[in-house]
C-alpha cells in the first residue's frame, strides 16, 4: 500500500509540475519567467586543415625523349651496343661506325669541340651575371648583354614583379634567380658531357685511325632503336618522370598552373606510394574542337621527388589542391544553421547559450572553415535546435546511469517535500 501511495504521489507531483509550468508560460505575456535551453547533444570548434581538391587520373611518362642521330655521310655504321629497354648512364657506349673520310672527320670534330667550348664559356658568363645580379636593382638595368633571368619569352610578368618593392615580390625574385642559376648549371653540365664525347671521338680517331664509338651524354632508358638505321637512330627517354593526363571542360575551369598535387599509386611492391607534385602546365586549348566530342585539356605535373619503383606507363590517382586553409578554426557543418545569416549556438563564458553569427570559408567532407564569429575550442550546441533560446541557461538530459533508485526516497518526508516544492517553483 505504501509503495502504491508513493507512486500515486509522484505521478500527481509530476502532473502538477508540468501543469504549473504550462500555465506560467501561457500567462507570461511579458516574458518575466526566465527561459532555458535544452541541449541534448554538443559539438565544438577545433583546428583543422580544410582542403578543397579535384580528383583526376594521370600516367607517368619520361620528362624528355632525346633522339640520337647518325649521319651516313660521316661513315659506315657497324653495330649497336644497346637494346630497347636498356638503362644507360652518361658515358655508356651506344653504337660504333667506321670513318670514311679521316681528315674531314677530324676537322669536323675539332670545329664541334671549339663550338661547344664557346657555348660553355657563354653559359659561365651568364651564370656569373646571374649570381652577381642585385635583386634590389631596377629590372630595367643592363644585364650584360643577356636577357634578364626574370624575363619570359611569353610574357614579362616577372619583370613587373620586380618593380614591386614589397617583401613578397623580393622573395619571389630571389626564387626565380635561384631557379635560373640551376637551369644554367644543368645546361653547362650537358655541354661538358657533349664536349667530353667529342674529345673522346678525337682520341679514338688518333688511336684507331678509323673506328669511332659514340657514347651517351646523359642518363636514360633506350625507348626505341631504328631497325633500318633511319633517323633517329636511337631514342633515349629520361629517367626523370613526369605525369601527364587530360581534364574535361568543367574541371579545367577549376585548375590553374602552379597548384599543388598529391599522387597515389597502388600495388607498387605490395604497398601504396604517395608523392607530391606541382601542376606545371595546363593547355589553354582542347585537343578536340569537334562540337560532337567532349573537350579534353592536357596537363603535366612535375614531381617533387623521384621514386625508383615507378616506371613510365604506370597510372596514378591525382588530387589537385584547388584551395586550402591550414590550421584554421573549423566546425562540423551539421551544427551550423542558415536563416538570414549563418550562425551557431555557443555556450559562452557565463554558461549561457548564445546565438553567434559567423562567416565561413572552405568546406570539405562536412568540415567547414570558420573565418570569424567563433574562437577555437568552444562548445557548440547541436540538438535539438528548436529548443535553443538566445542568452538562456542550459539544461541537459538526466544521466540515468548516475541515478540510483534506492537513494531517491532517502531522507525525511519534510526534506523530500521541500526539495520537491523547490523544483516546482524555482524561478
Amino acid at each position: 500500500m505504501k509503495n502504491s501511495r508513493k507512486k500515486k504521489g509522484i505521478a500527481i507531483g509530476v502532473f502538477l509540475f508540468i501543469l504549473c509550468n504550462c500555465l506560467l508560460l501561457y500567462f507570461d505575456k511579458n516574458h518575466l519567467i526566465e527561459r532555458k535551453s535544452f541541449v541534448r547533444e554538443w559539438s565544438g570548434t577545433f583546428t583543422a586543415d580544410v582542403v578543397e581538391s579535384l580528383n583526376v587520373r594521370g600516367i607517368f611518362t619520361s620528362e624528355e625523349d632525346t633522339p640520337v642521330y647518325f649521319d651516313e655521310n660521316t661513315g659506315a655504321f657497324q653495330e649497336f651496343f644497346v637494346e630497347v629497354g636498356d638503362e644507360i648512364s652518361e658515358g655508356d657506349e651506344l653504337y660504333a661506325y667506321e670513318v670514311l673520310h679521316y681528315e674531314n672527320q677530324v676537322n669536323d670534330l675539332e670545329l664541334e669541340a671549339a663550338k661547344i667550348e664557346e657555348e660553355i664559356a657563354a653559359v659561365d658568363t651568364y651564370i656569373t651575371t646571374l649570381e652577381n645580379y642585385n635583386i634590389d636593382d631596377s629590372p630595367e638595368e643592363s644585364f650584360g648583354g643577356f636577357d634578364s633571368p626574370f624575363s619570359n619569352n611569353e610574357n614579362n610578368e616577372d619583370e613587373e614583379d620586380l618593380e614591386d618593392t614589397s617583401e613578397e615580390s623580393t622573395a619571389e625574385a630571389e626564387l626565380l634567380q635561384e631557379e635560373a642559376i640551376r637551369d644554367k648549371e644543368k645546361e653547362r653540365a650537358q655541354k661538358e658531357a657533349e664536349l667530353a664525347m667529342v674529345n673522346d671521338q678525337l682520341d679514338q680517331l688518333t688511336t684507331t685511325g678509323q673506328t669511332i664509338t659514340v657514347r651517351s651524354t646523359f642518363d636514360g632508358v633506350v625507348r626505341d632503336r631504328s631497325a633500318d638505321l633511319s633517323s633517329p637512330l636511337l631514342t633515349i627517354a629520361s629517367t626523370q618522370l613526369i605525369v601527364e593526363g587530360e581534364v574535361n571542360e568543367e574541371d579545367r575551369k577549376q585548375l590553374e598552373e602552379g597548384m599543388r598535387t598529391e599522387l597515389s599509386i597502388t600495388d607498387i611492391e605490395d604497398e601504396e606510394v604517395t608523392l607530391e607534385g606541382t601542376l606545371e602546365s595546363l593547355d589553354t586549348f582542347s585537343k578536340e574542337t569537334d562540337v560532337q566530342k567532349a573537350s579534353k585539356y592536357p596537363f603535366e605535373i612535375s614531381l617533387s621527388e623521384q621514386n625508383e619503383a615507378l616506371r613510365p606507363g604506370y597510372h596514378t590517382d591525382i588530387k589537385v589542391i584547388t584551395d586550402e586553409a591550414s590550421e584554421t578554426i573549423a566546425a562540423f557543418d551539421e551544427v551550423l544553421i542558415t536563416e538570414e545569416h549563418l550562425y551557431a549556438w555557443e555556450m559562452n563564458n557565463q554558461g549561457l547559450l548564445e546565438k553567434k553569427e559567423i562567416e565561413t570559408g572552405l568546406e570539405k567532407d562536412g568540415v567547414v572553415e570558420v573565418q570569424s564569429g567563433l574562437e577555437n575550442q568552444v562548445k557548440l550546441a547541436h540538438e535539438p535546435k528548436e529548443r535553443f533560446r538566445n542568452l538562456t541557461p542550459i539544461v541537459t538530459p538526466i544521466d540515468y546511469h548516475h541515478v540510483k533508485e534506492d537513494e531517491l526516497f532517502q531522507g525525511s518526508k519534510a526534506v523530500m517535500k521541500e526539495n520537491f516544492l523547490l523544483g516546482v517553483f524555482n524561478r
